[in-house]
């Protein structure tokens, strides 16, 4: 049997064409990691820590001298004033600068907080309130704290090289240090003498100073002990050793063969070829961790060219291994996308014996089968019930479902026009019985209404025959009572709804029926306010239609002075789910004091009240000058 590689499985021919340049991918990212770890943190050190080692210079160096000056000018060595105030605007000016480079968090925000005691220290020298020993002590105290926060930077440092080069910074700032504290002692032992005490600090002192220049000779690079070789050096650097080794050598400050002031001069000039020496390893820091950063840049650089070499071969060969799979893998998506959009007529030609091959097969033999069962769904659609179903095998279940299907629908129209037939039966004899019971009850309607109109005529007519006023106004009252309900089975036979009227509709009827019965068309002004398509069944209309009269009647007979006009408001609202609100009210002259005591005296109010009860509702009525104005609140048990 014949091997070809392109028969292997794709995820064996992909591990051992991709297999040896994953592998330098890997080695080459962890370089890039690892290179661009060490590029953040130079960077980031070179950024964030250069100006704050030369700003905290500058303020401890500051510090240094407005500190050897306040002790001078309280020694009297120096004038007050002019001196001080030199050196307290320097020592401004550079703490301003500390502010500007201050980093939250950082050791040069805690040098700002090392510096809070100086405002306190600066005026107890004006007020010559404090000992040149304990002001001297008060900016040693500040500029120790300083030198300590310019070590902790020196730890941060990640190359060897920075990392030697911080490490002789800090020894020469020891070393400044403790030449600064000597200056000051000797200062004060020139100008007013020292206690044996402060003699045996200034020997230590010296020794510290010793200790650390040798410290920064040892661990300073070559380049950085030449300069400082060129740099301390002359006539005040030669006094000012001569006299560090004459207090040592005698064990005391007397003797020394100058004087306060010439010791300050001298002193002060050494001091500051000690601070160019010091400026002067701040820029190599500078310069070395500049260096580190091209350097990790120009490594970066490298790693990225080789990861792009090494991903371009990559490229390559996928593209290689790829060319042979193109064809077949594009035809099986036309294929596939065309089967997607209901075409079964695709069909993709097998070139290979790997797993691409085998796909291409299975795919054809998938088209072949829809292409069957899209042949015996389409009869079936079209209502061929005994179309065949091709079936490969017993896990076919697209081909026992479709099977299932032409059965189960084949059946299905069977009852369906046997379900059909009857419903169609039932439906006729409904619609028969449903005109029949239609009919009769609007013929009731019509009926009772007749009768009840033929009762109101009747009433009027009797009404006619009898002299007594009072019988006659009964008779009035009941024909108007039987008129609302009259009206009710008019409105219900004449409309489209048996069980239920417009309540709007029937309350403007009802006025218009009740105003020709009481003859005041002409006086008596109405208006009245119903939420719209409020509609109310017979068991409420009734009541509430009988109430409504009462109320207009009232109004008409008492309310208003015989020949003269009035106004009549009406209103009902929804008030809830199944509750209503109904506001009656007149302008007329309204219910005597001793009549509104006795709400039942007459059969009108008791029928009001007595309706009210029916409707579960509950009744409230004013009555002054001004008018009579009722509130019923009711309830209906059916929701209109």
């Amino acid at each position: 049997m014949n091997w070809r590689f392109a028969d292997f499985p794709i995820r064996t021919k992909f591990l051992v064409t991709l297999g040896i340049p994953v592998l330098g991918l890997v080695l080459l990212i962890g370089k890039q990691v690892d290179s661009n770890l060490k590029r953040s943190r130079v960077l980031g050190y070179v950024a964030k820590q250069s100006g704050s080692i030369r700003a905290i210079s500058d303020v401890v160096d500051a510090m240094q001298y407005e500190g050897a000056v306040s002790v001078a000018t309280l020694e009297k060595v120096l004038p007050g004033g002019h001196y001080l105030q030199l050196a307290r605007a320097q020592s401004d000016a550079r703490m301003a600068r500390l502010g500007e480079n201050t980093v939250a968090g950082g050791p040069m925000m805690r040098a700002s907080a090392d510096l809070q005691p100086l405002d306190g220290l600066r005026r107890q020298v004006d007020g010559r309130s404090i000992a040149p020993a304990l002001a001297e002590l008060g900016f040693r105290s500040m500029n120790e704290e300083l030198v300590r926060n310019l070590a902790e930077m020196s730890r941060q440092a990640v190359d060897q090289d920075v990392n030697n080069r911080m490490f002789a910074h800090q020894s020469l700032l020891y070393a400044k240090e403790s030449l600064s504290d000597i200056r000051m002692l000797v200062l004060r032992g020139l100008a007013s003498g020292i206690t044996q005490q402060e003699q045996e600090e200034l020997y230590d002192r010296i020794a510290l100073y010793e200790t650390s220049l040798f410290l920064f000779k040892r661990d300073a690079s070559p380049d950085m002990q030449t300069l400082y070789r060129n740099t301390f050096q002359g006539p005040d650097v030669n006094f000012l050793r001569f006299v560090l080794s004459t207090v040592t050598s005698k064990r005391s400050v007397a003797n020394l063969g100058t004087d306060a002031a010439r010791w300050w001069e001298v002193s002060g000039r050494a001091m500051l070829l000690l601070r160019a020496a010091e400026e002067q390893s701040i820029d190599s820091i500078i310069r070395a961790s500049k260096d580190v950063s091209r350097d990790a840049q120009r490594r970066l650089v490298l790693v990225l060219a080789a990861l792009l070499i090494v991903v371009g071969a990559v490229a390559v060969m996928a593209m290689v291994i790829m060319r042979g799979l193109r064809s077949t893998i594009n035809e099986v998506t036309h294929a596939a996308a065309a089967l997607a959009q209901g075409d079964v007529r695709g069909n993709v030609p097998v070139r290979t014996r790997d797993e691409v091959g085998q796909m291409a097969g299975s795919f054809n033999k998938m088209i072949g089968t829809i292409r069957s069962l899209s042949a015996s769904a389409d009869a079936i659609g079209q209502g061929n019930y005994d179309a065949s179903v091709l079936i490969s095998g017993e896990q076919d279940v697209l081909g026992h479902s479709l099977t299932r299907m032409r059965d189960n629908l084949k059946s299905a129209r069977q009852r369906d026009l046997e379900y059909n037939q009857v419903l169609f039966n039932e439906k006729e004899k409904l619609e028969q019985a449903n005109a029949r019971i239609e009919t009769l009850i609007r013929e009731i309607h019509h009926r009772v209404k007749n009768n009840l109109q033929l009762v109101s005529s009747m009433l009027r007519l009797q009404s006619g025959t009898i002299a007594d006023e009072r019988l006659q106004q009964a008779l009035s009252q009941t024909q108007s009572r039987v008129a609302s309900m009259a009206l009710l089975h008019e409105k219900l036979y004449k409309g489209s709804d048996l069980a239920q009227l417009n309540l709007a509709q029937y309350i403007r009827d009802l006025f218009s029926e009740l105003v020709l019965l009481n003859k005041v068309q002409e006086k008596i002004r109405y208006r009245t306010a119903i939420d719209p398509d409020l509609a109310l069944d017979m068991d409420t209309l009734v009541p509430l239609g009988l109430i409504l009269n009462e109320l207009i009647t009232n109004s008409f007979k008492h309310a208003f002075s015989p020949g003269e006009g009035g106004f009549i408001n009406l209103r009902v609202h929804r008030a809830g789910e199944q509750e209503f609100d109904l506001n009656y009210s007149d302008d007329g002259k309204g219910i005597p004091l001793e009549k509104q005591d006795q709400p039942s005296d007459t059969l009108g109010r008791s029928l009001i009240s007595s309706l009210v009860e029916q409707l579960n509702g509950t009744l409230s009525m004013e009555s002054d000058e001004t008018g009579t104005r009722y509130h019923i609140r009711f309830r209906t048990a059916h929701r209109s």
